[in-house]
């Protein structure tokens, strides 16, 4: 029987037509060899089994209680954004505000909190793309390729618009971008059914046309402001994303991963990072670092 039992991380993923997923999650050497657990490193795992082989059968998955950080893998009693214990919440640069608000990027004045990490993974180029998940909306990247994020959000259909040099640059123009339309996906609408048809080749070319006509500008270290520079993306192929899905869920409700409540359920399909049930979908995500079981009953 196939049966996959660890750390929860997420679900990892490959190809598009359709999107294949395998199950991404972690072991520590202490909790093996029968040591009280401490803070250590994660041993990261796959599935070697594609979860897309289990649609369609009833599945069982549940937790113990227990939660190890996704950050320094201590145990936790509570999980903060997603894994993090909360130390980690309160001082990794990955779990600080600027990630989800790029714009608000304050690496420049020297308040970063952790300034090494911030050069390696904010500085780099990043994308700034439109997506029909649950309808038109931009977002930022910089996965290599786009697609990888494109996947996780459950988009349908998604465009390149342009390329930038920073983090902080693409979450300047994607907050200008969300005074015209939405940054974030509804997820109940994306879980619920493919999305409405939009022309996102139509949408790219008029908010291009519309950008050109204005300038960004952002504060450096010496306090001087610098005018952005962008690069449009060329491609006009917009990208169609399948999703392994028998068909959608008969109720749109979000399952809890609780101790005394496993989930029991017939998998109908992936998307995103959400499996979906017939009588209800869960975000895998949002468990990550939660010690499970889950296997086809």
């Amino acid at each position: 029987m196939k049966q996959m039992v660890g750390y929860l991380r997420m679900m990892e993923h490959e190809g598009l037509v359709p999107v294949q997923y395998k199950w991404c999650y972690a072991t520590y050497a202490d909790e093996a060899e029968s040591r009280r657990p401490e803070k250590s490193d994660a041993i990261e795992n796959l599935s070697e089994f594609t979860i897309n082989t289990w649609i369609g059968k009833k599945l069982h998955l549940s937790t113990n209680g227990k939660i190890r950080c996704v950050d320094c893998g201590k145990l936790t009693s509570k999980s903060f954004n997603q894994g993090s214990c909360f130390n980690c919440f309160s001082t990794k640069a990955c779990n600080d505000l600027c990630i989800m608000r790029p714009e608000t990027c304050h690496h420049h004045k020297g308040t970063c909190r952790e300034p090494e990490w911030g050069e390696t993974n904010c500085f780099k180029k990043h994308t700034v793309y439109f997506a029909n998940s649950s309808g038109l909306k931009v977002g930022i990247t910089k996965e290599n390729p786009v697609s990888n994020r494109w996947v996780d959000q459950g988009a349908r259909f998604a465009v390149p618009l342009m390329e930038v040099e920073s983090r902080r640059e693409a979450g300047i123009i994607e907050n200008y971008l969300s005074g015209f339309l939405p940054d974030k996906t509804t997820w109940q609408k994306m879980v619920a059914g493919d999305p409405p048809d939009i022309d996102l080749k139509k949408e790219k070319e008029k908010f291009l046309r519309h950008l050109e006509k204005q300038s960004f500008e952002m504060e450096m270290k010496t306090g001087k402001n610098k005018e952005i520079v962008w690069k449009s993306d060329l491609s006009k192929e917009i990208v169609e994303i399948q999703y392994p899905i028998l068909s959608y869920p008969k109720k749109i409700k979000s399952y809890k991963l609780e101790e005394s409540k496993p989930i029991e359920d017939v998998l109908v399909g992936i998307k995103g990072q959400y499996l979906l049930f017939e009588n209800g979908v869960i975000n895998i995500r949002s468990y990550g670092g939660y010690q499970t079981d889950f296997h086809a009953l």
